[in-house]
């Protein structure tokens, strides 16, 4: 890419980010299972359990040249394409998460997480809060979400997509914006593999440095309306069957909602 690494992509970063509450389970271990449990079912109470949550993660700072023009590109794209049962979260941080959030329509379908007490000062959004500080909004936000969709990262970003990624949430990288997308700081290789939603086309669209923006957005977006509105992929099943045994964990984190209620339309490969 030619690009320096960041603060949030620094290599040297990776082994520190990991150790420090990198997986789930010591995130789950420090703050208590059950306060995680109840805080995920009570947000997804606020925003509606039929509702598809997508999360948005990304990097505190933009490292790649055209990764800022993607993300203004994918928002109103989005936006524009979700039924009214989609809503957009993000962790409430500078960086690709703003971004998102300011040109993601007027606003109205996009929430804000942030630990108790803090603001986004987006001024576009409505803000929420849970977690005492980071780490445990961390966790949070790993388990609340139906879709993540990742834009370059360091180990935070890899934190949030692994907790996504193996309960059986679709998690869609930005392969070609680099960082954790792209496989560093731990990121969950799985991931990195096309999903059942994607076509070969798409997901390449995704991978191709070269590829023009507007084509990589719009298969996003084309992503996302298979995911929503198909049939659920067999893994997400899987992890829902699990859940059901296992009482203490929040039935509706990994749901993919009824196509009917959070149905994406209007969306191909190449539209503009």
């Amino acid at each position: 890419s030619g690009a320096k690494p960041g603060p949030d992509q620094d290599p040297s970063a990776d082994k520190a980010g990991l150790k420090k509450k990198g997986d789930l389970l010591n995130g789950l271990a420090a703050i208590g299972e059950d306060n995680v449990a109840k805080e995920v079912q009570r947000l997804r109470s606020e925003l509606g359990r039929d509702t598809c949550i997508v999360c948005i993660l990304g990097g505190t700072k933009f490292q790649e040249a055209d990764s800022e023009e993607l993300v203004k590109a994918i928002a109103p794209k989005l936006e524009a394409a979700a039924g009214s049962g989609v809503k957009f979260v993000t962790g409430g941080m500078p960086g690709v998460q703003e971004a998102f959030a300011k040109h993601c329509g007027d606003g109205s379908r996009v929430w804000n997480l942030l630990p108790v007490g803090q603001a986004s000062g987006y001024g576009r959004g409505t803000d929420i809060n849970a977690g005492a500080d980071l780490e445990e909004r961390k966790a949070i936000f790993g388990l609340i979400g139906d879709i993540y969709i990742t834009v370059e990262g360091g180990p935070g970003v890899s934190q949030e997509a692994r907790a996504a990624h193996e309960r059986g949430a679709v998690v869609v990288p930005l392969i070609r914006t680099g960082g954790a997308s792209e496989g560093m700081f731990g990121f969950p290789k799985g991931a990195l593999q096309k999903p059942r939603c994607a076509t070969e086309e798409q997901w390449s669209l995704l991978q191709n440095k070269g590829a023009a923006v507007e084509d990589s957005a719009a298969a996003v977006v084309a992503i996302l309306e298979a995911c929503v509105g198909g049939p659920a992929p067999k893994e997400v099943k899987a992890v829902q069957q699990q859940q059901q045994q296992h009482h203490h964990q929040p039935r509706a984190v990994s749901g993919s909602p009824t196509p009917s209620k959070a149905k994406v339309v209007e969306a191909s490969p190449r539209a503009a």
